[in-house]
């Protein structure tokens, strides 16, 4: 059993200690995952830890509180696929993860490290690697046989943007006009997120809902987000995806939560490369600029 992993970020190397205590699926799935490049998103609720995506979904195992996420801890969030290290209390927020183990030594080196990306966010791209203790970092993408017919495009579709950036991304910051890029970018990135989350709550429920009813579900907002995404930010090869998910749901052929399963994680991966490219930060500061302002009329 692997009890190691690296995280390695700016030329240096920081040890995370694995527990296969309470969540053996999710850390299976992290370890076939590895090498793997990462790159680094900065909180927006939580406030005080660095997270990245990761190309699979696992369920929650042992639900833990993020809120009691002690500095260092090393967990996945299932509802977005995001793996997060922690580095300081959590100022706010209401989710179940799964604890995976503890970053190795002191956290002040993360403290700085998340500082500066939640500064820089959207003027550069963090990256990292993470890979097990002991092998060679080589980080060569690992391209799984799609097989054939129109689920398999979708997988196809899938891995091409977990490869590199989709053209969709870079054609969308290219465009200039009144609130353009960041209007659509904006937009692009709130649509795709809530289609994931929506997505994933429909893969994740058991008991609620049937297959077929899931599908309908998932039909109706994947259509509502291909007119906000393709319509009004023009991301149409986005919207041709997402179209192809949905005729599969319709078609009742294909499995529909293996269907589901391979939205969940292109949704999720859109809207990760969209959020590289919003400034948090300096949107952040300048609300607060602009509520001081209000106020001191007031």
């Amino acid at each position: 059993m692997v009890d190691k992993v690296v995280f390695r970020a700016e030329g240096e190397d920081r040890t995370i200690l694995l527990t296969s205590e309470f969540a053996p699926d999710t850390l299976a799935a992290l370890i076939r995952s590895l090498p793997a490049k990462l790159d680094i998103h900065c909180a927006k609720v939580a406030g005080s830890h660095i997270m990245w995506p990761v190309p699979f979904v696992e369920r929650l195992e042992k639900a833990a509180d993020v809120l009691t996420m002690a500095p260092g801890s090393f967990f996945y969030w299932p509802e977005r696929q995001y793996l997060e290290i922690t580095y300081a209390e959590l100022q706010a927020e209401s989710a179940a993860v799964s604890y995976l183990g503890k970053l190795e030594g002191d956290v002040d080196w993360l403290r700085d490290y998340a500082d500066r990306n939640r500064r820089e966010q959207g003027r550069r791209v963090f990256t990292a690697e993470m890979f097990v203790a002991g092998d060679v970092p080589t980080c060569s993408p690992c391209v799984p046989d799609t097989g054939e017919g129109a689920l398999a495009d979708l997988r196809t579709a899938r891995i091409a943007v977990w490869l590199g950036q989709p053209d969709d991304v870079q054609a969308l910051l290219d465009r200039r006009g009144l609130m353009i890029p960041f209007g659509p970018l904006s937009l692009a990135e709130g649509e795709m997120r809530k289609l994931h989350e929506l997505l994933w709550r429909l893969w994740n429920d058991e008991a609620r809902y049937r297959d077929k009813e899931k599908a309908t579900i998932a039909v109706f907002a994947i259509e509502a987000a291909v007119a906000r995404v393709a319509g009004f930010c023009h991301m149409t090869d986005v919207g041709a995806v997402l179209q192809m998910g949905a005729r599969l749901l319709e078609d009742g052929d294909a499995d529909v939560i293996s269907v589901l399963e391979e939205l969940v994680l292109y949704c999720g991966r859109i809207a990760a490369w969209l959020d590289l490219y919003i400034c948090w930060w300096q949107m952040n500061e300048i609300t607060l600029e602009a509520q001081g302002a209000r106020q001191s009329q007031i």
